[in-house]
């Protein structure tokens, strides 16, 4: 028997409004770029020098999408605001019918961009395009981004992010 252990992600985007009706929900696949795998594989086997890693913490959104995701990218185009902290993770087992039900997990990342977060203001009211999950507040590790047809965020709705990851 043959495994192999192809992690892949989807992100739904969800826009409530302050009555906390969903307005809008929308998949979105996303790409797990090069230093998201090396951030799994060192969190997995460790490091011989330096600082270990450390698990993803963070969400962000931002207005650039122009270009698609690609495995080198290691920060978002044009993120707006700050960094968003992860709810708690759910981890789900599950058999995955596209490996002749081979046991997967299913990470769950929740953080929401609560009405008066991320909207555009000024000379920036770009319409957001893309997000990313990141293992620090500022600076840190990407592990994936993704861009998403434009979400002109305001303060009359909040933006949840979830993210399916299965490894």
């Amino acid at each position: 028997m043959n495994e192999t252990n192809e992690m892949r992600g989807c992100l739904t985007l969800r826009v409530s409004d302050r009555e906390g009706r969903v307005i809008h929900e929308q998949p979105c696949k996303n790409r797990i770029v090069t230093s998201g795998r090396l951030l799994v594989a060192q969190l997995f086997g460790g490091v011989e020098t330096g600082a270990p890693p450390t698990p993803v913490t963070h969400m962000a959104v931002g207005t650039g999408g122009g270009t698609p995701p690609q495995d080198d990218d290691v920060a978002l185009q044009n993120q707006r605001g700050d960094r968003k902290e992860i709810g708690p993770v759910e981890y789900v087992p599950f058999a995955d019918p596209n490996s002749d039900g081979i046991m997967r997990v299913r990470a769950t990342l929740t953080a929401e961009f609560d009405y008066d977060e991320a909207n555009g203001q000024g000379d920036d009211t770009d319409p957001l395009r893309e997000a990313g999950v990141f293992n620090a507040a500022s600076e840190g590790v990407m592990y994936n981004r993704v861009i998403f047809p434009d979400v002109t965020k305001t303060n009359a709705f909040k933006l949840t992010l979830i993210w399916d990851i299965v490894f």
